[in-house]
């Protein structure tokens, strides 16, 4: 019996409904019957001679494929026309055994190291981190961003970020991608300076290994165009616990004084860091997480929870898109979402592990978006003063949520900003001033000589030149030739994985060495 099951033509929408498209073919993707007896590796190499079959079959009938994960993405950079490959019942979490491992890699991190099928969510892999044991010890993740429901593959893929000071964004605990791209074997990629798995591990899954940096670099943030991350290998943090103090409302003068002198050891131990601001009164509030030792009698904090209507969506059904596009009233609208945020505030005198605190499996209303862009630090005050008046000069009813992150080492990854990269985020209907505001805000930073770089799952469209000219093309360079390098460099396969994002990013093809060079 084949593992998957088509579902034939149909019609998606993300989560968000932000994004439809007309599929040739849904195919549910599916793991072997839990009584078939197979381990954990058998089970990914089930999955991985699955995916095989169906690139082959897709290549044969010309159809463009995409994985599809919890259909968090705000843009179309997961979108196909052809078939979308449902993951999401491929959720295995497996520990790795001293057997599987590479014997470089230090004894004594192997019971935090843990191999994650592609269409688990990070609930999921939570609730597997923090409420069972393994030899001797509970685990949670290094860092996660306040969503739960989307897959750990997509949130990697993407550059979800979170809010780590000191640790990076999601990809940066990423060690190991199994990937299956029509090849003929999963890809089993790694770091050539960090050895991760064993050539028993190898063969027990039916890949083929490959150790360079400088490939693992460039799949770690892919958004699907390498082909299918089928596993990824993790590397997890003892559990422990977020301590906030309750929220001050402060200004954003002092924000912006806070920035230009951060110290990442104030307060001791400090982890998160996040502020949100409105551009219209100045008023801004700071949350402020220390890293603290897990407590077991500690309750569980109380989850923000914001429950789908009947048809799938958060709460409003366009009600909230119709009242913010209505003219006038900009600045009261503002100030409104200021005050509810602050009664609302998650992360308000609460002490929990991360599985605990962030718990949102839907952070939209149906017809809202968000516009997100990246900086460095040091630009960072006066990315505040440029947008607030770009926000102010259009009359936009919104506030900033701003989280500062250790800049990533994935190559096309936009939190890639030093000394420390800071997000920002506006929430905005979705319409025509939604890209506005970001031409606007291209322009101004182009003037004003401020590198910066937009979220890959939240613009609203970015071009070839936008992304040459915000990551380099030496940088885009080596991910298309890194692109060419896994798939053998055959063209017909690289157009399997392809669709109009990546075409209008310039980002669809590959490169060879000798171009890149």
């Amino acid at each position: 019996m084949p593992n998957f099951r088509r579902r034939g033509p149909n019609t998606w929408v993300n989560v968000h409904a932000t994004e439809k498209a007309d599929l040739n073919d849904l195919v549910e993707v599916l793991n072997p019957s839990s009584n078939s007896g197979l381990s954990g590796t058998g089970i990914l190499r089930t999955a991985g001679e699955t995916f095989e079959q169906l690139i082959q079959e897709a290549a044969q009938g010309q159809h463009r494929l995409r994985g599809l994960g919890a259909g968090w993405a705000l843009t179309d950079i997961a979108v196909t026309d052809g078939w979308l490959l449902d993951t999401k019942s491929l959720n295995g979490r497996f520990n790795v055994s001293s057997s599987y491992a590479a014997t470089e890699y230090p004894e004594e991190k192997l019971p935090f190291l843990v191999c994650v099928q592609c269409g688990t969510s990070v609930a999921e892999l939570t609730r597997f981190l923090e409420m069972r044991e393994h030899k001797g010890h509970r685990r949670t993740l290094k860092t996660a961003g306040i969503g739960a429901g989307q897959t750990l593959v997509g949130a990697v893929s993407g550059n979800t970020h979170g809010s780590a000071v000191k640790v990076g964004a999601m990809p940066d605990f990423v060690v190991g991608l199994q990937l299956v791209n029509g090849t003929g074997r999963p890809i089993w990629l790694e770091r050539a300076s960090q050895p991760i798995m064993s050539p028993r591990f190898m063969e027990k899954t039916g890949s083929r290994l490959v150790r360079d940096d400088s490939l693992f670099d460039a799949a770690l943030v892919s958004f699907g165009a390498f082909g299918m991350i089928t596993a990824m290998a993790i590397e997890t943090d003892p559990l422990y616990q977020l301590k906030f103090d309750r929220v001050q409302v402060t200004t954003t003068s002092r924000i912006k004084e806070r920035l230009r002198n951060f110290d990442l050891n104030d307060p001791v131990d400090l982890h998160h860091y996040e502020f949100v601001y409105d551009p219209y009164e100045g008023r801004a509030m700071e949350a402020v997480g220390v890293r603290v030792p897990f407590e077991r009698e500690f309750p569980t904090p109380e989850p923000r929870w914001l429950v789908r209507g009947s048809k799938g969506f958060a709460p409003g059904n366009l009600a909230l898109k119709l009242a913010w596009n209505l003219p006038g009233f900009a600045k009261a609208k503002a100030k409104f979402q200021f005050d509810q945020y602050r009664k609302m505030c998650i992360l308000d005198n609460v002490q929990g592990t991360p599985g605990q605190l962030f718990t949102a499996t839907i952070t939209y209303s149906e017809g809202m978006t968000e516009s997100a862009f990246a900086v460095s630090i040091n630009d960072a005050p006066m990315v505040m003063n440029l947008s607030s008046r770009i926000v102010k000069e259009m009359k936009i009813p919104v506030i900033a949520q701003v989280r500062v992150v250790h800049p990533t080492k994935a190559l096309l990854g936009f939190t890639r900003h030093e000394p420390l990269t800071v997000i920002f985020e506006f929430g905005l209907a979705d319409g025509p001033k939604y890209r506005e505001f970001e031409q606007r805000l291209t322009e101004v930073f182009g003037r004003s000589n401020i590198p910066f770089t937009f979220h890959w799952s939240k613009n609203s469209g970015l071009t070839e030149e936008s992304v040459r000219r915000e990551y380099g093309s030496a940088e885009v360079n080596a991910w298309l030739a890194a692109r060419s390098q896994l798939f053998n460099h055959d063209g017909a396969l690289m157009e399997l994985f392809s669709n109009e994002h990546l075409k209008r990013s310039g980002l669809a093809g590959g490169m060879n060495q000798a171009q890149a060079g």
